[in-house]
């Protein structure tokens, strides 16, 4: 029997005569058996290849075949725009069988959100957060809602996996797993990942069910790629001005700051000119996804807020503004376009220095090579299990020691985690107030209630951290945010206090920071502000990729005019110092130069070692080191030592002397040693660090 009849009667009805469908794509009809046949799994397709229905339908047939109560199903996303995005065809699929889907989080009026634990829905699409919000709260029967749960649908899977959300969410169904009491189906959805398997395995958890990977056969990949060098800011907004008219484009550009920039020069070039990004309120990012949609002489200038999987209609192309961080973030982007009959992925890359260049050019090396980089949950987030602990004290009303572990001890990220971590765990809370302990009942402490709760009850809902933001208002309007560190940095400067913000220039009126808002009127000009993100770190198969481009004396087909000539200038500067296994040290003008093209992870504690052997200060970058008055002789005379050095000793030596940034909120809940492992985790890359030493050498005849 087919996929397709092995759906419901009334699915497959509703198929044919609303959707005019008599056949599933590949990836639908492998989805549909797996599904079936009770299997968890990780769905891959290309962005728009039909992802969400191989998922959904065989779910909708399960709830219809097996008479499921609702709630029956999750459909969880990362980002509450991609919920909205989706929430009219989930609900179109769900209705045209007589069931329904609710999409539920902090935006959706308190009435819609009544009337659903009222009355629920067979399909609910949530966030993680408002997942947590729903087993906290007090008005929110969580057991009586998800005891009849049989299946979670996870899209876009690999941007939960490789960090602290992902940990969250599933460390969540876990403690859902306990309310319905049964083995929960577990679906999680990708376009770009280079491990699925282990997502899978990841995504688990306590779930007896088999596991199958659902990738079908796919057609080689025909892409449309260009890479350009231009000059400047000004250079760049003029071209892609030009090469938008008449078309509908995503700018993609590598920080909030650089998307204002770019927006504000493009405008007034002929196409009309949208900004997208996290700190732009949530009325005109919505805006610019609507008035984005209908138009045909359009450009979003964007962050990886338009990454995901958001529908804008149909796409002609995407510019990339210097290079994105990762092959998996330019396959997201590219995968934007080519949806339209006749039309391939495409990408231009509009380069504003030689190193962007390089860095697009091994880039899209890498994507042609079919490589993806590998996600890594992390398996000992104790910080996490911190998070959880508080949580779970509010959910429970109070919980034991005893009853911690049981509820998420079978989630992934804890598996590494010993029970003596546990221990230490809860008596540092314990010890720091931040847990109370009465006759064997875990609560709430007075640190902890200063800290999470209250006023800041909040911060309970979400495992991740944001510096504390100004809401920018005019009158009425919220406009976005700015980070509070830049307006105060900005208190003591000469004159009034003038910056751009989602595409338009605002003078400071008043600040009030009891209230968190920022007063601001129109401008004729101002600044970009500042937003201060994590340190962007390039992997080491990138930045070896990057080392290659630059030894190989191929050319590499897609570069414009401008950018052969940047790259064979660059070839040429980089002579002698990109052999196979080498790592060369060369004298320059500011003093010595070791070209690792390790990473900034590995570079960062070669740094460290390096610093301790000469007595001087190692600058790290992901392609090099650079250090002043070593001279060439220390430097190679330190890096002759580095084979003897405790790399996992140095790096939590390293963080144990450094000033401890917050990683994390509940960062302040770790006992010394588990913030030490957390630190060296996200800082450092031990192994890797290892591997380099040992198979890298200072070669004697190193320029200089």
């Amino acid at each position: 029997m087919s996929a397709f009849h092995r759906l419901h009667p009334q699915l497959r009805h509703a198929l044919v005569n609303e959707l005019g469908w008599r056949s599933l794509r590949p990836v639908q009809e492998l989805a549909t058996e797996a599904i079936l046949d009770g299997c968890n799994a990780v769905v891959l397709a290309p962005t728009a290849g039909g992802k969400t229905e191989a998922s959904l339908f065989p779910v909708l047939s399960r709830i219809l075949s097996e008479e499921l109560a609702p709630v029956a199903a999750l459909y969880v996303c990362p980002i509450r725009a991609l919920l909205n995005n989706q929430e009219a065809r989930v609900q179109r699929y769900a209705r045209m069988v007589g069931l329904d889907a609710f999409k539920w989080h902090g935006d959706v009026p308190g009435t819609a959100r009544a009337r659903f634990l009222r009355e629920p829905a067979h399909v609910l699409m949530i966030t993680p957060e408002s997942l947590e919000v729903m087993l906290i709260s007090q008005k929110t029967d969580a057991r009586a809602l998800f005891r009849g749960l049989s299946a979670v649908i996870i899209d876009e899977v690999h941007a939960f996996a490789r960090d602290d959300r992902g940990a969250h969410l599933v460390s969540v169904l876990e403690r859902l797993v306990r309310f319905c009491g049964q083995d929960v189906q577990r679906i999680g959805l990708s376009a770009t990942v280079g491990n699925p398997d282990a997502i899978g395995q990841w995504l688990m958890g306590s779930s007896r069910r088999p596991y199958r990977r659902v990738d079908p056969p796919r057609p080689p990949t025909v892409r449309e790629l260009r890479l350009d060098f231009l000059e400047n800011t000004s250079e760049v907004a003029a071209e892609a001005a030009r090469l938008g008219q008449g078309k509908k484009s995503l700018v993609f550009v590598e920080s909030r700051a650089e998307a204002e920039r770019i927006a504000g020069a493009m405008a007034g070039r002929g196409v009309e000119v949208f900004i997208h990004h996290s700190a732009v309120s949530r009325a005109d990012r919505e805006l610019a996804e609507e008035q984005f949609a209908r138009g045909h002489n359009t450009a979003i200038v964007c962050t990886s807020t338009m990454e995901l999987g958001i529908d804008v209609g149909d796409l002609d192309q995407v510019l990339q503004v210097d290079a994105p961080m990762s092959v998996a973030s330019l396959l997201q982007r590219m995968g934007r376009t080519g949806r339209r009959e006749g039309l391939r992925s495409n990408c231009t890359f509009l380069c504003q220095s030689p190193e962007s260049l390089l860095q697009a050019a091994a880039l899209v090396r890498l994507a042609e090579r079919g490589w993806v980089e590998d996600v890594c949950p992390p398996a000992k987030a104790a910080h996490v299990l911190a998070h959880q602990v508080l949580a779970l004290g509010l959910q429970e009303g109070g919980v034991s020691r005893h009853q911690v572990l049981p509820w998420v001890a079978a989630a992934s990220p804890f598996r590494g985690l010993e029970e003596e971590d546990v221990r230490e765990l809860v008596e540092t809370m314990l010890a720091r107030r931040i847990l109370h302990e009465s006759e064997g009942v875990l609560s709430l402490g007075l640190e902890g209630e200063r800290l999470y709760g209250r006023k800041n009850f909040f911060e309970l809902y979400a495992v991740f951290s944001s510096p504390p933001l100004l809401r920018v208002m005019h009158g009425p309007t919220e406009i976005g945010t700015v980070q509070a560190t830049f307006a105060r940095s900005q208190e003591d400067g000469q004159g009034p206090l003038c910056f751009r913000l989602g595409g338009r220039p605002w003078l400071v009126v008043h600040v009030d920071w009891d209230r968190g808002t920022c007063q601001v009127q129109p401008a004729e000009k101002g600044r970009v502000p500042s937003w201060l993100g994590p340190p962007r770190n390039l992997s080491w198969m990138l930045c070896q990729e990057m080392k290659r481009t630059l030894a190989e004396e191929a050319p590499v087909a897609v570069l414009g005019k401008a950018a052969q000539v940047e790259l064979a200038a660059l070839r040429q500067q980089y002579e002698g110092l990109v052999g196979e296994g080498e790592a060369p040290l060369e004298v320059t003008d500011e003093g010595v130069q070791w070209h690792t093209f390790a990473g900034g992870a590995i570079n960062r504690l070669l740094a460290a070692a390096l610093e301790v052997e000469t007595g001087r200060r190692w600058t790290p970058g992901n392609l090099s080191l650079k250090v002043k008055d070593a001279g060439l002789s220390g430097a190679a005379l330190a890096i002759a030592a580095l084979p003897r050095v405790d790399w996992g000793e140095m790096a939590s030596a390293q963080v144990g002397d450094a000033v401890r940034g917050s990683l994390s909120k509940f960062q302040r809940c770790l006992p010394p040693r588990l913030e030490a492992k957390l630190l060296v985790e996200r800082l450092y890359d031990v192994e890797g660090t290892r591997a380099f030493v040992s198979t890298h050498r200072v070669p004697s005849s190193s320029p200089g």
